[in-house]
C-alpha cells in the first residue's frame, strides 16, 4: 500500500474517544482461533481520563457453557491515548465460544511521564504483501527512553479489527534524536486479509504477571516476551512448574521469566517439548531469579522448568546443616573426650611409678 494510501485512511479511521472514563470499544474486540488453533481476543483500551493509568483487562468467554477468565495487565496509558492488546486464552477448548463484555480495572499511575517517541510517516513505514509491517520511530525528547514496545491495531478492507501487531524486536533504549526500526506481523491466519494499520501506541515493555499454585502457597511470578504463556501448574513436590506458550508469529524470539529467590542454592533446568535446552540463569539487582531462553517462530511449546525449593525444602536443609554440624561437633568430642582420658590414664600410672 502506498504512504499516501495508509496515512488517507489512517485519517479518516483515527483513534476516537468518546465521553467515558477507561474503555473498549465494541467494534474493537474481536476473538478469534489463531493460526495454531488457540482462541485469541485482540481490542484496544481508550483512556479518556485525564491522568494516566495502568488498565487490567478481564475477558470472560462462555467456552460451551463453561466461563473461562483471563486477567491481563497493560503498558500504562497516558491520557486521550489507546494502548492494543492480544491475549491468547489456550484453555478454551470448545468452538462453541461466546465472547462476553469484558471488564476494566484501572489504577491511577502518576510515577510515568509521556514519552515523545513517534512513529515516522513517510515512505519507510510500509505494509509488505504478506501482510507484515516495518517502519521506523524516533524518540523527539530530550530523555533516553527504554524498554519500548510499538503496538498496532490491524484491519481489514472494511475497516473491521482483525489483529492486533506488536514490534518483535526488544528495543533496550532510545536516545535523544534516535531513530530504530521496527517490525510487526499480523497472525498467519489473517495476513493475506490485511488492509492497514492504525492507532499506533507506544507502550513500556510489557511484563505480563502469572501465578501458580503450590499446594496451598500463590506462587508470583511474571515473564517478558512477544510469545504468550499461561501456567499449567506445580508437581506434587513444588520443585518443577510446566508453561504452556504459544508464538504466533514466524519470527523467533525471546521469554525472560522472573522468579522470586527462596534459596540461592536453587539451580534451575529446562525442558521444551520434553528436551533440554540453552538458557540462561541469573539474579537481578532486586534478588530476583531470571530464567532466559529462546523461543522459536509459529511454535507452541510445552515448558518445564525445574529447580525450584520451598520454604519447606530451606527449612528441611537448614535442619539438616545443623544436624550435620552437630554431628560433626560431637565426633570431635568424643575422640577428644577419649584422649583425655588416655592423658590421665598416663599421668596416674606415672604418679604411682613414682610413689
Amino acid at each position: 500500500m502506498m504512504l499516501s494510501a495508509l496515512v488517507a485512511i489512517l485519517g479518516s479511521f483515527t483513534c476516537i474517544t468518546a465521553y467515558a472514563d477507561v474503555w473498549i470499544p465494541d467494534n474493537e474486540l474481536v476473538g478469534y482461533f489463531d493460526s495454531s488453533g488457540v482462541y485469541t481476543v485482540v481490542g484496544a483500551v481508550k483512556n479518556t481520563e485525564s491522568y494516566a493509568v495502568t488498565p487490567t483487562v478481564n475477558i470472560l468467554v462462555n467456552d460451551g457453557g463453561k466461563t473461562v477468565l483471563a486477567s491481563h495487565t497493560l503498558p500504562t496509558v497516558f491520557p486521550n491515548k489507546d494502548i492494543p492488546f492480544k491475549i491468547h486464552m489456550p484453555q478454551v477448548r470448545s468452538h462453541n465460544v461466546v465472547l462476553e463484555s469484558p471488564s476494566i480495572k484501572f489504577v491511577k499511575d502518576e510515577t510515568k511521564m509521556p514519552s515523545n517517541i513517534q512513529i515516522i510517516y513517510d515512505k519507510t513505514l510500509v505494509k509488505h504483501e504478506d501482510g507484515h509491517l516495518t517502519g521506523k520511530i524516533i524518540n523527539h525528547g530530550n530523555r533516553t527512553e527504554y524498554n519500548i514496545k510499538v503496538y498496532a491495531l490491524i484491519h481489514a478492507s472494511d475497516h473491521s479489527v482483525i489483529d492486533v501487531g506488536k514490534n518483535i524486536e526488544k528495543i533496550e533504549k532510545i536516545e535523544p534524536g534516535q531513530t530504530v526500526d521496527f517490525t510487526m506481523y499480523p497472525d498467519p491466519l489473517v495476513s493475506s486479509e490485511v488492509s492497514y494499520y492504525s492507532c499506533f501506541a507506544i507502550g513500556d515493555e510489557t511484563i505480563v504477571p502469572l501465578y501458580a499454585m503450590r499446594g496451598e502457597e500463590r506462587f508470583d511470578f511474571r515473564y517478558d516476551s512477544t510469545a504468550s504463556f499461561s501456567v499449567i501448574g506445580f508437581d506434587s513436590t513444588g520443585s518443577s512448574l510446566s508453561i504452556y506458550g504459544i508464538n504466533s508469529f514466524k519470527v523467533p524470539t525471546y521469554v525472560n521469566f522472573e522468579f522470586p529467590r527462596t534459596s540461592d542454592s536453587e539451580k534451575f533446568d529446562v525442558l521444551v517439548n520434553e528436551k533440554p535446552i540453552k538458557f540462561i540463569q541469573s539474579l537481578d539487582e532486586e534478588g530476583n531469579w531470571h530464567v532466559a531462553f529462546d523461543v522459536d517462530g509459529a511454535s507452541q511449546n510445552n515448558i518445564l522448568i525445574s529447580g525450584f525449593k520451598s520454604q519447606n525444602n530451606v527449612q528441611q536443609e537448614q535442619t539438616g546443616l545443623a544436624s550435620d554440624t552437630q554431628g560433626y561437633l560431637a565426633l570431635l568430642i568424643i575422640p577428644a573426650a577419649a584422649a583425655i582420658s588416655v592423658s590421665l590414664y598416663l599421668r596416674q600410672r606415672k604418679l604411682k611409678a613414682k610413689a
